[in-house]
């Protein structure tokens, strides 16, 4: 994990567990009382370029950890009243997964799940792209989606789908449901057929004619205002 404000999260959640941290003198004097009591080594630019890839926006820290990835829903707290729950269906970018994490934290959404099979681990990326959220949001990873949305249908949510194709494009109608699971596909792909038909509805947001779709990241950050809980 690298960039401060990735790292500083981490440190600041106790369910992470911190191996090494390794940084640049310059940003140890200016983040020793926030790191002081980890195991930190003071290394060169060098270093942590070899460690992470030329060009990486590093900020002078990165840090090895734990990976905090869910392996099942049963990990989930699913007794509160209102909830709301992202499921993404064949979104591989980890750019965007972040993107979509730091979105979903932003207003008040704390779980997510991510299908085992085609979608990335837990990386540096998604905690880079995340900026600090990464540590605010629950994720699991599932070994079938469709099982998952079954589980939750159990459990009192609504399955809705973000589709093109979606009839409804009245976003404020959300907000009746307490129980939600939203499913965002890739803006190339959308969601898989099965995942399609497990849904209790579909949704879209309407764009004008002139543009034919919106990125996910963008897509996921107008439906998670719509869901807010904050």
């Amino acid at each position: 994990m690298y960039g401060k404000h990735a790292v500083l999260a981490a440190i600041s959640n106790k369910n992470r567990h911190i191996e090494k941290i390794y940084c640049l003198e310059k940003t140890f004097l200016e983040l020793k009382n926030q790191i002081h009591h980890f195991s930190v080594e003071i290394v060169s630019a060098d270093f942590i370029n070899k460690k992470i890839g030329h060009g990486q926006p590093h900020q002078g820290i990165i840090a090895y950890i734990h990976p905090i990835f869910l392996s099942n829903l049963s990990q989930m707290n699913f007794s509160k009243d209102i909830d709301r729950i992202v499921i993404l269906d064949q979104i591989t970018d980890p750019q965007n997964i972040g993107a979509i994490i730091r979105s979903a934290a932003a207003f008040g959404i704390t779980k997510l799940i991510l299908p085992s099979h085609n979608s990335p681990a837990e990386s540096a990326t998604i905690a880079k792209a995340a900026s600090g959220c990464l540590e605010l949001v629950q994720v699991a990873k599932v070994a079938n989606i469709k099982t998952a949305i079954e589980t939750l249908k159990k459990q009192g949510f609504w399955i809705v789908g973000l589709d093109l194709e979606g009839k409804d494009n009245n976003l404020d109608s959300l907000s009746e449901f307490n129980k939600i699971a939203i499913i965002i596909g890739s803006e190339a792909k959308g969601m898989r057929r099965l995942t399609n038909e497990s849904c209790d509805f579909l949704i879209r947001i309407p764009i004008s004619s002139k543009v034919e779709s919106l990125n996910a990241s963008n897509a996921a950050s107008i439906i998670f205002y719509a869901l807010r809980t904050i």
